[in-house]
C-alpha cells in the first residue's frame, strides 16, 4: 500500500485531521489497496470550507471500500462525502 499525492496537493492538516488520515491510511493498508490524496489546503473550495482550516482532505473514490467503511475508519466527528470525483473527508464534530 502507498499513500500518494496528486501534483500539487500543498499545504499541512490540523492534529485531528492527520489522525483521520492515518486511520484512513489504516484501512487501505489492510485492503492492500494505495489511498490517493487529491486536495489539503490547496485548490479552490466553498466558501467556508473546513480545507481552508486544515480540517478536510479529498481522496480518490477507490471502489474496494464502501462509504460507511470509511466513515467507520475515520471514527465520530466526521462527514463523508461523496462529490464527482473524489470523497471529501472533513473533521466537522456536532
Amino acid at each position: 500500500m502507498t499513500v500518494w499525492y496528486k501534483q500539487g496537493v500543498l499545504g499541512d492538516l490540523q492534529q485531528v485531521a492527520r489522525k483521520g488520515l492515518r486511520r484512513l491510511a489504516r484501512l487501505f493498508e489492510t485492503g492492500n489497496a494505495d489511498l490517493f490524496i487529491t486536495s489539503l489546503r490547496d485548490g479552490n473550495h466553498k466558501v467556508g470550507s473546513l480545507h481552508y482550516d486544515g480540517l478536510a482532505f479529498d481522496i480518490r473514490d477507490n471502489a474496494k471500500f464502501q462509504l460507511f467503511e470509511i466513515r467507520q475508519a475515520l471514527g465520530s466527528g466526521w462527514d463523508v462525502v461523496p462529490e464527482s470525483d473524489h470523497i471529501h473527508c472533513e473533521y466537522d464534530p456536532k
